[in-house]
């Protein structure tokens, strides 16, 4: 390394805007490294900066030039939504015992261009679970990333090269019972002919059920109160009824699948 520059550098550091300016223009010029030109033009305009700080800004920055966290990006990204989705691109199906999550191939805008995702899916979640599903993209590629759906709301904002998605509740198993016997009461109580597997608040639908039964609840939405594994009550006044004959079906619907957009930037997540 060349020493002759170094030498005529003032031997104390830089006390103000214009010695830092004359200290980072010697050393831009002077310093050599294997031949080739300390390039720190980049550093030495402190001209527009209130301060003369740069270790603090230093030690938000990686060795690539990146942020290393949120503090580096402005107000607008750190607290609110830095980019917008074309679509939401999330959807959620149940199976007898788990869920998958699909992911649309959409478009994320922010303010220096359009970012292509490709489409995606998540299988073997629980059911009736909610989920934030993110990407890993530091470099904001886009293309085939890998999904990730979590459990864990902190871990959207666990890596500042995090893309965050959305947010989505799997949907219940929707299954259906067959009815044995109902009865002609307040409340109604259904029974079953084999183990329903049903919760209290599950809502169920009617179908096929016979005389006034039928008349009254095919076709309707119940929120059920589960008295054992298969037997539940409805909160519907029976007593005029005629007698339960034969037939019909219960169908436990599919719960709310409600979800959230998401976006590189933030903003609420539920």
């Amino acid at each position: 390394m060349a020493t002759e520059g170094i030498l005529r550098l003032p031997a104390r550091m830089p006390r103000d805007q214009r010695e830092w300016e004359l200290f980072l223009r010697r050393l831009n010029q002077k310093i050599q490294y294997d031949g080739e030109r300390m390039v720190i033009e980049g550093l030495t305009r402190l001209a527009e900066r209130s301060g003369t700080d740069l270790t603090t800004l230093l030690q938000h920055l990686s060795d690539t030039g990146r942020a290393k966290d949120q503090r580096l990006l402005q107000t607008v990204t750190f607290g609110n939504v830095g980019s917008v989705q074309d679509i939401d691109p999330l959807t959620a199906t149940a199976g007898p015992s788990t869920a998958d999550i699909s992911i649309a191939a959409h478009t994320l805008h922010t303010d220096f261009g359009v970012i292509s995702y490709n489409a995606g899916s998540i299988t073997g979640l629980a059911l009736n679970t909610r989920y934030y599903v993110y990407a890993d993209d530091p470099d904001n590629q886009g293309g085939a990333v890998t999904y990730v759906a979590s459990t864990s709301k902190p871990n959207v904002s666990a890596n500042s090269g995090r893309y965050f998605v959305g947010t989505i509740v799997t949907p219940v198993s929707a299954n259906t019972a067959n009815i044995a016997n109902a009865t002609s009461a307040n409340p109604i109580v259904f029974t079953t002919s084999a183990a329903h597997g049903w919760s209290t608040g599950d809502t169920v639908i009617f179908s096929g059920l016979p005389g006034d039964f039928g008349t009254n609840l095919n076709g309707t939405q119940h929120a059920i109160t589960v008295i054992d594994a298969d037997e539940f009550s409805i909160a519907v006044d029976g007593t005029t009824y005629a007698a339960y004959t034969s037939g019909g079906t219960a169908t436990r619907v599919v719960g709310d699948t409600r979800n959230d957009w998401g976006g590189g930037g933030g903003g609420y997540i539920p």
